[in-house]
């Protein structure tokens, strides 16, 4: 093991290298003799600092992370040591990694950093992350292939995650230093299955019937029409509930730069082919596909052939084996000769009308640029086909210097693919949902429009959270454990718990909230299209999208389980009221960090920024929040803590809400009763903040928390609970999501208030942070 491995550590956050080398310096420097440790702490002095176990950080990094960067910072220490030392020096890593070897391969599958050639095997799920395949080292095997390469200008052979690896920390403070006395956690938690259907309880707070929904809510719609910050890909005055509308303009328009879609069907799109006297020449890639396409008779035995054949640098890298497990193993050879006799020849007769169908430049949703695009629900299954037979050129590498390095994804070569049976089983359901998607719009295709909006508030425009006078009463809350944002949300401002790169990990193994969202409403997969990932001041609101399928379980559990006749009723624009706001959350690797004041700011601006509606719309006239347990999944957030950031954010956006706690009783009461309490103590937006600033600041005296964050606030305000267990203690000390079930007992008095920590919204945490 005594070999550097610097790489490995430049990409680990500060934090886990610093807890990892205090883990595993401490059984060594406790078992020197006092000469031996203090020359090795006068040598290194920073190491004084972080004489503190960490063994949960260890339980959460892959076995070969914390072999390398174990050896790293061992070096030094083995080398000094005499023989007969540095022999009796015990490694305690093995012990733990079998002690935590579940929790190990669990979180691995969660793991976004960038894969080292040891890795390049192993199978990962991005989990409402970004997923991308992984591959081997290219090598092409004729002229043909290398031309493409050189004309897509790809930099490298192997595909990366770019920067798609979420910045955990924006403090200039020391990550190792304050997490030090960081809790035991167990990892993030992701549910086993769908929640009941709503009804089985009545929730708490106002009744949800009287919450706003659109359309009843809305005031009068402007006209449709483009503008400098919209583009309206169709004719307004075509849109009609009886057809399906036109194109604007009427013949097609190319533009092949950055600022826009570079479309399969653009002249600009250039591929090698070999001719019959074994040349090679350039030729028009489109010509190449709908030659494919169109020749040969697809079928199970030549689909991957054809899709090869204009991704021919691919034939090496891709595999179509979870296609192939959906039409061989679980469909019945009735429903696999029907996809291939009726489904899939309208898919490829959509796909070719691409240039009669989307006329217009689509431009890209880059950052810190506000702009909307509106196509009808025609053009987005028209693109859906492209994407599905991978034809859209540069972007099946995501270099960092390359120009979709910051894009989703969009071809469908990786939900094609699969490596073991899990992920087999789990791209089979989410391919049956797709089928069932072109089944429908092929045999009836929906007249509707769809708008994709990309939202951006500056940051002065943010509210001052520390000093926000706005009063909790200030909106209705309904609050249940059962029902989902999807069946039960209809009409409001429904949240998607979303990536950074948008869909997440829909086209991989993903299949948590934002996935499954996707998967159940196709027309969300366009937005990875032209939809640069989100800044922290950002979010894409998608109005209009139809959901054609119902769904069984969840994660590991998800299945297709049959059609949904959407109904929601239609706006003037011709768009479903149907308004999905993403949303992502920052993913946390310790459970106290997500309190410190800069991390609270970012969620808080952030679901802010989802929340907030440009158009001036008053109170009245804005449709309820249908949100619940936003980023407390795979990312790890607290959900009582997203919770008062959600309400917070509402207060001050004006909107009503109504909160899912999926199927989490404890978490229902445990919000809700703190939320009564604190508008019976008439508190504003800036004490609940201030509140949970001094929580943080208590977190930090202790190795494991104490409390949760609302038996805190009950203490502050003098408010006993009787109801606490031993039980409910233990299952929160061990990291465990499923809090308390509490009362609050009815007690006016207010108790010793308590003193908010200093500097508590600055950008870098004083030392109580």
């Amino acid at each position: 093991m005594i070999i550097g491995q610097p790489q490995v550590v430049s990409r680990l956050r500060r934090d886990q290298v610093c807890q990892i080398e205090a883990d595993h310096r401490l059984h060594t420097l406790t078992t020197l003799s006092t000469n031996e440790r203090q020359k090795i702490l006068k040598q290194q002095p920073h190491v004084v600092n972080m004489i503190i176990g960490q063994p949960q950080v260890v339980s959460r990094l892959r076995r070969d992370q914390v072999c390398q960067i174990e050896a790293d910072h061992r070096l030094h220490k083995l080398t000094t040591l005499s023989t007969n030392e540095r022999q009796s020096t015990n490694d305690p890593v093995n012990k733990r990694e079998t002690k935590n070897s579940e929790a190990t391969a669990a979180c691995s599958q969660h793991d976004n950093r960038p894969a080292t050639s040891s890795e390049s095997t192993e199978k990962r799920s991005s989990m409402s992350d970004t997923s991308r395949p992984q591959t081997v080292p290219h090598q092409s095997t004729s002229h043909a292939a290398h031309e493409e390469e050189r004309l897509d200008s790809e930099a490298s052979d192997t595909v990366s995650y770019g920067n798609s690896t979420p910045e955990m920390y924006s403090d200039s403070e020391s990550s190792c230093q304050s997490l030090t006395n960081s809790p035991a956690w167990n990892g993030p938690h992701i549910p086993k299955s769908k929640p009941p259907a709503s009804g089985a309880s009545q929730g708490k707070g106002a009744p949800i019937q009287q919450l706003n929904r659109m359309p009843d809510c809305l005031p009068l719609f402007p006209t449709l029409h483009a503008t400098k910050t919209r583009t309206v890909l169709i004719r307004t005055d075509t849109i009609k509930e009886d057809r399906v509308p036109s194109p604007h303009p009427n013949s097609y328009e190319d533009l092949w730069d950055v600022e826009h879609v570079r479309m399969p069907c653009s002249e600009e799109n250039l591929y090698p082919v070999e001719t019959p006297n074994g040349r090679k020449e350039l030729k028009k890639r489109w010509e190449v596909i709908k030659t494919s396409l169109i020749r040969k008779n697809l079928s199970g035995y030549n689909f991957e052939e054809t899709i090869l054949t204009y991704n021919s640098r691919f034939s090496q890298k891709w595999n179509f084996d979870a296609l192939y497990t959906l039409f061989n193993e679980i469909f019945a050879s009735e429903e696999t000769k029907k996809v291939f006799s009726t489904v899939m020849p309208g898919m490829v007769q959509l796909a070719l009308e691409l240039p009669h169908i989307c006329t217009q430049p689509i431009p890209l949703l880059k950052k810190q640029q506000e702009h909307s695009i509106t196509l009808s629900q025609k053009q987005v299954a028209c693109l859906l086909a492209n994407a599905f037979f991978c034809t859209y050129p540069k972007r099946n590498a995501t270099q960092k210097h390359t120009q979709y390095s910051t894009y989703p994804s969009i071809n469908f070569n990786t939900l094609f693919q699969g490596f073991g049976d899990n992920e087999l089983a789990r791209k089979a359901e989410k391919l049956k949902c797709i089928f069932h998607y072109f089944r429908r719009v092929i045999s009836d295709m929906p007249t509707g429009t769809v708008t994709f909006k990309r939202q951006v508030i500056k940051e002065k425009d943010f509210p001052r959270w520390d000093k926000s006078s706005m009063p909790l009463d200030g909106i209705r809350i309904h609050m249940a454990s059962d029902g989902t944002i999807e069946d039960d949300g209809t009409g409001m401002l429904e949240v998607d718990f979303a990536n950074k790169i948008l869909g997440g990990g829909v086209l991989g193994q993903g299949c948590v909230q934002e996935e499954i969202r996707f998967l159940i409403c196709p027309e969300m997969i366009v937005s990875r299209l032209f939809t640069e990932q989100l800044d922290k001041n950002e979010c894409l609101i998608m109005t209009g999208c139809e959901r054609y399928s119902n769904y069984a379980g969840y994660a590991d559990s998800f299945e297709w389980e049959s059609d949904h006749q959407d109904k929601t009723i239609r706006d003037p624009w011709g768009r479903r009221c149907t308004e999905v706001v993403a949303i992502d959350a920052t993913r946390f690797g310790s459970h106290t960090e997500q309190f410190r004041g800069s991390q609270v700011i970012r969620e808080l601006n952030k679901a802010y920024c989802g929340f907030y509606s440009s158009r001036g719309t008053k109170r009245e006239h804005l449709p309820a929040i249908a949100t619940g347990n936003w980023g407390c999944g795979a990312f790890g957030g607290d959900s009582r803590l997203k919770a008062f950031i959600q309400i917070m954010a509402a207060v001050e956006a004006g909107r009503d809400m109504c909160y899912f706690t999926f199927g989490d009783k404890r978490v229902l009461n445990d919000v809700y009763d703190t939320y009564e309490l604190l508008k019976k103590k008439k508190r504003t937006v800036g004490d609940l903040f201030l509140q949970i600033q001094h929580y943080n600041k208590s977190l930090s005296r202790f190795f494991r928390p104490q409390q949760n964050l609302c038996e805190f606030i009950w203490k502050a305000f003098g408010v006993v609970n009787n109801s606490s267990t031993d039980k409910d203690r233990q299952d929160y000390n061990h990291g465990n999501s499923s809090p308390r079930q509490s009362r609050l007992t009815d007690d006016t008095n207010e108790g010793t208030s308590v003193d908010p920590p200093t500097n508590c919204c600055s950008s870098s945490p004083g030392p109580s942070s």
